[in-house]
């Protein structure tokens, strides 16, 4: 039997695990509770690029 579950690891992504698997990923305390109330972070973005500041040239 296989189950859907996400991992403290990367809580934003549900993976499929069998029951021995499962078994070992609850022992080490790395399963999100099925019930957990905080929202899943969202993948993480690429970073803005920052924008120049122009400088004034004196002659």
């Amino acid at each position: 039997m296989t189950r859907t579950v996400r991992t403290t690891m990367r809580p934003d992504q549900e993976i499929e695990v069998d029951d021995a698997d499962y078994l070992d990923l609850h022992r080490q305390g790395l399963l999100v509770p099925e019930t957990a109330t905080e929202t899943v972070p969202p993948p993480t973005a690429a970073p803005a690029t920052p924008k120049k500041i122009p400088t004034s040239k004196e002659g």
